[in-house]
């Protein structure tokens, strides 16, 4: 089914002064990216490594721009960019050059990338009068200068549509297709497709994929890959009955099997966007109400939902604007223990908009969020961004990535680095309940007592004298009721080690010894 991209990001513009912001413009004045595009989706490798999608800026009232075309980072800082077309100039099936809509790229490293792409005007129109369906993985193995269709053969059956597409490593990846072989009362098979070659051929899985609902399909580009986890996705699904309550579904093995949430209470028509904290357990999810369609689409209503138990179900929620801190809506993503937001606050008013109207956020409950930079924007110091994706840096509690907004006349703006160092904060009540018991132990078996603070989800760490990590575990609603929990470093040598309990509240800390 034909996906209707909504670009919400540019409301309005403030220029007032800001405060110092984590974000720094890294794409000019060297910036080939052509003049007046937007920054649609960005894939964050490394601190220096992106891909990211883009389309042409087009005037209010215009017909919606096309994303087709790419960015890349190609020198060693990360601060300049490759842009170009994303364009097969054959692909086996087509023998004429042709472009499509990209829902997402997937980068493997600074050369090699894949590329979700769905329905343009050369794609197969059903006679029926339905949108038009197929779809295609592009591969570039060159920074992006070729494209060859990996997907021949694929994408092809009445229904189909390429959503999105993932690598997890160098040689892994999926890609989800909408429901194929649906009839009046039959909702057909989820088409989703595997690699194991780095993408070179792609196999359509046979088992281990949940039944769709009558009238669901997947959304473009609504997945979110877990950054602790290698192998873990989730994807948020959508309904053709705009009334319709929607589904995620969920992989921990590279996209060989799936497993489907309940359905969620109140988002409904499609998830938007999700994501999740590292534990692997919160995550949070959204999605638009929207009126009209195209260039005159736009937002009236969000419906929020959070889970606490990895996706299997989810419970509405209501984030709180303030002044101080509030929840942005184009993007969304989560490191460690803490979410972000940026984008436009809904609903943003139509006049007096002021720069609380837009900014970047983050919070550690999805309800309760701070701004971390003062909102309202120049293109030299942004307060918000159409997309983003945050990863931890090589230092400790560090946080970096790129974000998007657009390019002004002059090639200003487009593409910006995050980089931030947060130190976590102790927690009083935490620290006075923590008991590590015997302590000095003449075996490695510690007790520990861990009072009535925490909450399913903490995280539980030791390291030794060289701070390497020798043990990590999340305490799960079990342990974390019974407030005990028993610790097992019996293999480790004698030495003086340090336990840490991490919360979205803050930490604890103990040095434990082996005697």
């Amino acid at each position: 089914m034909k996906k209707q991209l909504l670009f919400l990001g540019l409301l309005g513009l403030a220029t007032q002064a800001r405060a110092q912001s984590p974000w720094t413009l890294v794409n000019y004045p060297n910036s080939n990216i052509l003049t007046q595009y937007n920054i649609n989706d960005i894939h964050t490798l490394s601190p220096t490594v992106a891909w990211g999608v883009t389309s042409d800026k087009v005037a209010t009232g215009a017909p919606a721009a096309i994303p087709n075309t790419f960015i890349r980072t190609n020198n060693a800082a990360g601060d300049e960019f490759d842009f170009n077309s994303v364009t097969l100039t054959t692909d086996g099936a087509v023998p004429t050059a042709h472009s499509a809509t990209l829902g997402n790229i997937s980068g493997v490293s600074d050369l090699i990338a894949v590329a979700a792409a769905y329905p343009g005007s050369t794609f197969v129109q059903p006679t029926n009068g339905s949108p038009a369906y197929g779809g295609e993985i592009r591969k570039t193995t060159d920074g992006g200068t070729t494209w060859l269709n990996k997907t021949v053969g694929k994408f092809v059956g009445d229904g189909s549509f390429c959503n999105w597409v993932h690598m997890f490593n160098a040689t892994t990846g999926v890609a989800l297709g909408d429901p194929t072989g649906k009839t009046a009362t039959n909702p057909g098979v989820f088409e989703i497709l595997r690699t194991v070659d780095g993408g070179e051929t792609w196999n359509r899985l046979t088992a281990g994929v949940p039944a769709p609902l009558l009238a669901e399909y997947g959304n473009a580009g609504a997945f979110y890959a877990s950054t602790s986890t290698p192998g873990t996705l989730w994807t948020g699904l959508a309904s053709a009955n705009s009334t319709d309550q929607v589904r995620v579904f969920k992989t921990t093995d590279f996209g060989l099997t799936w497993t489907a949430s309940a359905i969620i209470p109140n988002i409904i028509g499609s998830i938007s966007q999700l994501t999740f904290k590292s534990n692997n357990l919160d995550g949070i999810a959204y999605g638009y109400v929207i009126t009209g369609s195209g260039s005159s689409a736009t937002v009236t209503g969000i419906n929020y939902a959070r889970t606490s138990d990895g996706g299997l179900t989810w419970s509405p929620f209501t984030p709180v604007n303030t002044a101080t801190g509030s929840f942005f809506r184009n993007a969304i993503d989560a490191v460690g223990n803490t979410y972000y937001s940026t984008g436009p606050r809904y609903p943003v008013p139509t006049t007096g908009q002021v720069p609380e109207d837009f900014g970047f956020s983050s919070s550690t409950d999805g309800i309760n969020w701070t701004n971390i930079t003062v909102s309202g924007s120049n293109l030299n110091n942004p307060g918000y961004f159409f997309c983003m994706d945050l990863i931890a840096g090589t230092a400790p509690n560090s946080v970096v990535g790129y974000g998007g907004l657009y390019t002004d006349v002059n090639g200003l703006g487009g593409v910006y680095k995050y980089s931030r160092t947060t130190l976590a904060t102790r927690n009083a009540a935490l620290q006075s309940a923590l008991n590590v018991y015997p302590n000095p132990s003449a075996n490695g078996q510690f007790s520990i007592d861990l009072g009535s603070e925490l909450k399913a989800g903490a995280q539980l760490t030791v390291s030794d004298a060289l701070g390497r990590q020798v043990k990590s575990q999340t305490l799960n609603a079990a342990t974390v009721g019974s407030r005990k929990v028993n610790l097992d470093l019996s293999g480790e040598k004698t030495g003086v080690y340090t336990l840490q309990i991490r919360t979205d509240a803050g930490l604890a800390t103990q040095k434990i010894v082996i005697d």
